[in-house]
């Protein structure tokens, strides 16, 4: 019944005001640009909702103003509320189809949500239109790993390695690199060093924890995680790990409060709250384990893990 989300490093794009016209074909004018920059010291600030409402002038002004709609969706995926980024970051491309920053958080979105085939489609439009991006490659060789492709995953990767030298690549991004190789020493030393490099970039505690707890040492995944809840950044994804982790760990209350807190964070997240689900039953909850493996289903009715659980417990 156990099931684990593992991370791979997704990248996705920051907003930029440097990059406003970079890949678009229109110019917005002062007044939606002026809007449009005014949310982005709100979003910088940490003001989410002050950011939204700026943005949300910016699409008044000008309906085609595609870094708006990708910035509202990049401040709900940094929250991990994926399905409403989608939404946003499919009206930035609608605005402008080849906008490279939104084809590639939308491909990120659709990973962290366990739609990979979807995310393919989308990072290959982005990697035909920009073949040179790091960023979309990287998300393209996740995806395609994710649903089996690795020979393709390792063109791919092989063709970004040729684009630069080993040693401009940075480290979080070579620990990917080892990892996809299955090399998971040298994969955790760099995501060792990425962390030296950057004590708040969570994406990396994240991946090294689930790389940890792959390779059996919960004890020193439990530290990693624990340091990522430390920066004050962390989201629903390193409380959700958490949580399955004390499952391994058979200490079933403590993932029960990891699990509360990622499905509080993020309460459209099926895998938080399959995760709760296992914590209850091993417990011996039963009632509020099929409460939480109903919600699990109805995010992700076609989820054939929650669905054997749901059926097992009927009989108890």
């Amino acid at each position: 019944m156990k099931k684990i989300m593992i991370f791979i490093g997704l990248f996705i794009f920051s907003p930029s005001t440097s990059k406003l016209f970079g890949q678009g074909l229109f110019d917005f004018g002062s007044e939606a640009t002026s809007q449009f920059n005014r949310g982005k010291l709100e979003q910088d600030a940490g003001k989410f909702k002050e950011a939204i409402k700026w943005y949300k002038k910016a699409i008044e002004t000008e309906p085609r103003h595609y870094e708006s709609y990708n910035n509202i969706g990049y401040i709900y995926a940094s929250n991990d509320y994926h399905n409403k980024a989608i939404e946003w970051y499919k009206k930035s491309i609608v605005a402008n189809p080849k906008f490279i920053n939104g084809l590639s958080n939308l491909g990120a979105s659709y990973i962290e949500l366990g739609k990979e085939k979807l995310a393919v489609d989308v990072l290959k439009k982005a990697r035909d239109l920009d073949p040179k991006s790091k960023l979309v490659a990287n998300n393209y060789i996740t995806a395609l790993q994710r649903i089996g492709k690795v020979s393709e995953s390792r063109e791919v990767l092989k063709a970004l390695k040729n684009q630069q030298n080993q040693s401009s690549i940075p480290a979080a991004q070579q620990a990917q690199q080892f990892r996809i190789d299955g090399k998971n020493d040298l994969a955790e030393k760099f995501y060792r060093e990425a962390i030296s490099q950057d004590p708040l970039d969570v994406s990396s505690y994240i991946n090294l924890g689930s790389l940890l707890m792959e390779k059996g040492d919960l004890d020193e995944a439990e530290k990693v995680f624990k340091k990522a809840i430390s920066t004050k950044k962390s989201g629903a994804v390193t409380h959700m790990n958490l949580g399955y982790l004390y499952i391994q760990k058979k200490k079933y209350s403590d993932a029960q409060i990891a699990s509360e807190v990622a499905v509080k964070l993020n309460p459209e997240s099926s895998t938080a709250w399959l995760n709760l689900g296992l914590s209850l039953v091993y417990q011996n909850k039963i009632n509020e384990a099929r409460s939480a493996w109903q919600r699990a289903l109805a995010l992700d009715s076609e989820n054939e893990q929650i669905i054997k659980n749901l059926k097992a417990i009927e009989s108890m």
